[in-house]
């Protein structure tokens, strides 16, 4: 007799069997980076958790533009060939708005055959926009000093442009830091503790992860009435997830288990006890002021103004926890761009220091910084731009230090 075991994902949090009690234990003022493990769900679905969502036009070609979710945070590089594997169970979906409000009207989807790691490529399924699908093989993952090269696959029917495989994390922040900050805002309402920055020590510096990257055409997400588009980047799972004889097979309706829009949103300004809810929710339930109380009351306790607490609504919650990318502003420079007209909160670079822009409005204006002000390696000048997968002791006996920072 075959044994299943069945977990259930519910419109009112992702509930079930393996997930149920970590619902029950997330501290109240808990931050996790930009959206790494935001949530107690996410610290028992690695695979569905989202680290950061990248959107810009490609400085080598500004009528095209890149998007990058990250997804699986914190993998060592010595098992990278075990763990650099997508869930074949997740539908990993960009949600793009270009109407100017809160309901996304277009997505592109991408699912990954199943997958063993060591040297075994994944087939990615990529569905555009349009309706119309190509596909394309994951980059293996190994463990030599010099990592296989970027395998990108060019769809010529649209041009669009596909990478999935393990990188280096291209986020940077001292996320110790930043937890003391949002801890000491809880003991302390109103006067939280801003010396807890002075370690600038990049949390994610050595650790891997996943990364999800398409590149397409700009005229294929542009709305009628706008040059700016709305992007939010969500895993999804099947609502029954059903396993035998090992395997996993999703069933019935697709539920969002994690999101990311605006960041450090639900990590830093979401109560601990409704991050479950508000990654299970839409954007459309930001623009409704469901979670819009609580996070005011975060930011009250963080010491923000109510002219920069409104700045704030205005980027992640009256219009949804969206990224907004202007498609007629012009992105230059190395590293998938660096010149200031382009920088956050216009989109999202992969070189933009997110943390110091939110810190500093949370700050009411005034500088406050992580002092990371970079990630410890170099960006690629081309699609798609993240960085080479960190590898174990990369110049064997002769260089130790794995470049972790914790």
């Amino acid at each position: 007799m075959k044994r299943h075991l069945v977990r259930s994902y519910v419109r009112t949090g992702v509930l079930g069997v393996t997930v149920g009690l970590g619902a029950l234990l997330g501290a109240p003022g808990q931050s996790r980076a930009s959206d790494h493990i935001d949530s107690p769900t996410l610290a028992h679905d690695h695979g569905s958790d989202l680290g950061d969502l990248y959107g810009f036009l490609d400085p080598n070609d500004n009528s095209q533009v890149v998007l990058i979710m990250t997804t699986n945070p914190f993998i060592i590089s010595s098992e990278i060939i075990g763990q650099a594997i997508f869930d074949s169970n997740i539908r990993y979906r960009f949600e793009i708005e270009n109407t100017g409000d809160a309901v996304p009207d277009m997505f592109l989807d991408v699912h990954y055959t199943k997958g063993i790691g060591r040297l075994q490529p994944q087939t990615a399924t990529i569905t555009l926009p349009n309706g119309k699908s190509f596909s394309a093989p994951t980059t293996p993952s190994d463990e030599t000093d010099n990592p296989p090269a970027p395998v990108i696959t060019t769809d010529p029917a649209s041009g669009a442009k596909f990478f999935g495989g393990a990188t280096d994390d291209p986020f940077f922040l001292d996320n110790t830091a930043a937890n003391r900050f949002v801890l000491s805002s809880f003991a302390n309402p109103g006067n939280p503790d801003r010396s807890v920055f002075q370690r600038g020590r990049d949390t994610y510096a050595g650790f891997n992860i996943l990364v999800t990257a398409v590149r397409v055409p700009a005229s294929m997400l542009k709305g009628k009435k706008s040059d700016v588009i709305g992007i939010n980047a969500v895993t999804q799972r099947r609502r029954i997830q059903r396993q035998a004889n090992g395997d996993v097979k999703g069933l019935g309706q697709w539920i969002t288990v994690d999101r990311d829009g605006t960041p450090l949103v639900n990590n830093g300004l979401v109560p601990g006890p409704r991050k479950n809810e508000y990654n299970n929710a839409s954007t459309g339930d930001d623009a409704s002021g469901r979670f819009k109380a609580d996070i005011v009351k975060d930011l009250k306790n963080l010491g923000t103004d109510d002219a920069h607490i409104a700045m704030l609504a205005a980027a992640a919650v009256d219009k949804g926890d969206i990224l907004r990318l202007n498609l007629a502003i012009p992105n230059s420079g190395s590293g998938g761009g660096d010149n200031a007209a382009a920088k956050f909160p216009d989109g999202r670079r992969l070189k933009d220091d997110v943390v110091d822009a939110i810190f500093t409005i949370i700050n009411n204006g005034v500088l406050l910084s992580d002092n990371v002000a970079g990630n410890e390696d170099t960006f690629r000048n081309e699609f798609p731009f993240v960085s080479k997968p960190v590898t174990p002791n990369p110049k064997g006996v002769t260089n130790p230090d794995d470049r972790t920072r914790l």
